[in-house]
């Protein structure tokens, strides 16, 4: 568990910095227009980091909180295409920090084994890392 840890903070440290190297106009470049820009990307990774902040939350107080959302219809609601990329760095980064303390919370209070979803705290903090991992190439490709 302590190498997921490792690697979201490597994460959180870099990925800023990647985000401000790409060129704005790439940023908001639509390949298909049924697909996100690099952009709107950044804008789902904001809203997983909300909503998993939210799971780790409830899961400590309440028994298996069920919480979905529609990515679409947050990404489209929220207009990240419309957003400051600054501003929108910024946010994924503050937000990112508090899940990594609140990880290393859930860790050190060994409450990993907690339930959302219908998972435990510890399988969500693995998978939300893989899906960081997954959208981040997505935008620095």
């Amino acid at each position: 568990m302590k190498d997921i840890i490792v690697e979201f903070e490597g994460i959180i440290m870099d990925f800023p910095e990647q985000l401000a190297a790409i060129e704005s106009e790439l940023l908001c470049t639509k390949i298909n227009p049924d697909k996100w820009s690099k952009k709107e990307i950044l804008g789902h990774l904001i809203d997983s980091a909300i909503i998993n902040y939210s799971r780790c939350i409830r899961a400590q107080s309440e028994e298996n909180p069920q919480i979905f959302y529609d990515q679409n219809e947050y990404c489209k609601s929220a207009f990240y295409a419309d957003s400051e990329t600054l501003q929108l760095r910024d946010l994924w980064t503050s937000l990112n920090q508090q899940l990594l303390f609140l990880f290393k919370q859930i860790l050190k209070k060994d409450l990993g084994y907690r339930r959302c979803n219908d998972n435990s705290l510890e399988f969500l903090i693995h998978d939300y890392v893989a899906h960081l991992n997954h959208h981040r190439k997505q935008i620095l490709k």
